[in-house]
């Protein structure tokens, strides 16, 4: 299953998602839910909260985005507009904003875009698409793998009430080119829909961050602002959903200056 296989990307293309010009890579609207002041905890006796894991899975997330293609009104326009332009990778449609650059990520051995990464002022948001049953419940079962991923390769993962239920954050060991070894701070959102799952890793300085303010806010908008085209081919769970270039946007080394 694709959405296990975080290893096979690379060949990176760069886009603009919005306005020219160029980022530098990652260092490390706000909304009315904190992470930090769910009502799913339950205080334990040494002080800290506890996750009610079951009630955050049985709630509803999406009031206010991603959406499913048909929930999406006809007469909304999904290419944008020139501040705010729409991205149709195919099975996601994303949203750009000033200053954000896109990257697309594929894979080696197909050579088929996997995700698509939003950039923004040392900030980063990894977006991918999945079929899931049509029951839901996917998040929940490949959790526990994705956190024993983590601890396998020397890191640590530990889970916390984020705006779409339980969120995933992560210390995963890495090296830099320059042969020094750090750990990777992550946060993972997974959003359930139709018959699909839509995954979104905050690197950067939104993965320090504790809140959703700033700079947690603009990928927390960019993620509800996705639009999931499931598709009615029969896929198992866990697939990737295909994703296409895009149409309208302009290789980062053809900007106008």
């Amino acid at each position: 299953m694709i959405f296990r296989r975080t290893k096979k990307r690379s060949d990176e293309q760069e886009l603009d998602a919005a306005t020219p010009g160029t980022l530098d890579e990652p260092e490390g609207a706000a909304d009315d839910v904190d992470a930090a002041d769910g009502e799913a905890g339950a205080e334990a006796a040494d002080g800290e909260v506890e996750l009610d894991v079951e009630a955050l899975d049985a709630r509803d997330w999406r009031a206010q985005g991603p959406f499913d293609i048909a929930e999406v009104d006809e007469d909304d326009d999904l290419t944008g507009t020139p501040e705010a332009p729409r991205i149709d990778l195919g099975a996601m449609v994303l949203a750009g904003f000033p200053g954000a650059e896109l990257r697309l990520q594929m894979s080696e051995e197909t050579q088929q875009i996997v995700s698509a990464m939003l950039i923004h002022e040392g900030s980063a948001l990894e977006l991918g698409a999945y079929a899931a049953p049509r029951s839901g419940g996917l998040w929940s079962e490949l959790r526990e793998e994705i956190m024993a991923a983590a601890t396998e390769a020397g890191g640590s993962a530990s889970l916390a009430e984020g705006p779409f239920g339980v969120e995933l954050r992560r210390l995963v060991p890495v090296s830099t080119p320059e042969g020094e070894q750090g750990y990777q701070p992550s946060r993972m959102w997974v959003a359930e829909g139709p018959r699909w799952l839509l995954r979104g890793i905050v690197y950067g300085q939104a993965a320090l961050e504790e809140g959703l303010e700033s700079p947690v806010a603009e990928m927390l908008t960019a993620f509800r602002s996705v639009v999931v085209r499931r598709g009615d081919d029969a896929m198992a769970p866990g697939d990737l959903l295909p994703l296409s270039m895009p149409q309208n946007l302009v290789p980062a080394d053809e900007q106008p200056a």
